[in-house]
């Protein structure tokens, strides 16, 4: 089985302007539903769940989503589940909610991937999903094209310099990011007993320091970029548009 873990429960606290990122509508589509239609295109995905916050249960986008998407609820290619308060609690709220309605095979396979990405290639996720019979834990990425410099400290906006680093070193990391279902349950599963969370940006990461698994990433060229900002948005406006 192949799982299709899609991210909306953020808070967008760095986004401001107190709206929640994957409501906003692009072309008077919800960002959230662009990720959702994505991986309903690729027959491989047997199913699909969503997590939302609690307190969107209500949202009049999520009330019409469950009505426009019914058919797929209904049979259950589409579950919609709460999330946590961080990213990792909405991430393992998905892996109990799969462990605990159908159980984990030796081949099940799963995606995790952030609603704020909505620009993401199908042909780029079909990919990945096709390398997930080789590799345990790979994610999207893309070559870095700026110089990177290390810093000491930043103050006022300005950063004080520590040295220059080999960018060719270095990958930046998207979603989706694919593994085997069991071994990201089990890293998780020891992430839960740790105190220092926060350190903790993506699954990756937690598969790499709590399993012997070696990740990898699949390098891309296309404009996966996540909403962060308000440019961010209107540069995703412009990719969904054109």
């Amino acid at each position: 089985m192949l799982y299709g873990v899609i991210l909306a429960a953020g808070k967008s606290k760095r986004f401001g302007k107190n709206k929640k990122k994957q409501f906003l509508l692009i072309n008077k589509k919800p960002i959230f539903i662009y990720s959702v239609d994505k991986f309903l295109s690729l027959k491989k995905i047997d199913k699909i769940i969503l997590v939302i916050d609690k307190n969107d249960k209500d949202n009049k986008l999520i009330k019409k989503f469950f009505k426009d998407y019914k058919s797929y609820i209904t049979r259950g290619k589409i579950t919609i589940i709460i999330g946590g308060n961080e990213r990792y609690d909405s991430v393992y709220n998905a892996l109990t909610y799969i462990s605990s309605s159908y159980g984990i095979s030796n081949i099940d396979k799963i995606l995790i991937h952030d609603s704020a990405r909505p620009n993401v290639n199908v042909k780029d996720i079909d990919k990945l999903i096709k390398l997930l019979n080789k590799y345990k834990a790979i994610s999207l990425g893309s070559r870095l094209k700026d110089t990177i410099k290390e810093i000491k400290s930043i103050a006022n906006n300005i950063a004080d310099i520590k040295n220059t680093k080999d960018r060719n070193k270095y990958t930046l990391v998207s979603t989706p990011q694919g593994f085997d279902l069991k071994t990201l349950l089990k890293s998780y599963n020891i992430f839960n007993k740790v105190k220092n969370k926060s350190r903790f940006t993506d699954d990756l990461q937690i598969v790499e320091e709590y399993s012997k698994v070696k990740s990898y990433i699949l390098i891309t060229n296309n404009n996966n970029l996540k909403i962060t900002t308000q440019n961010d948005l209107n540069m995703i406006k412009y990719l969904l548009s054109n």
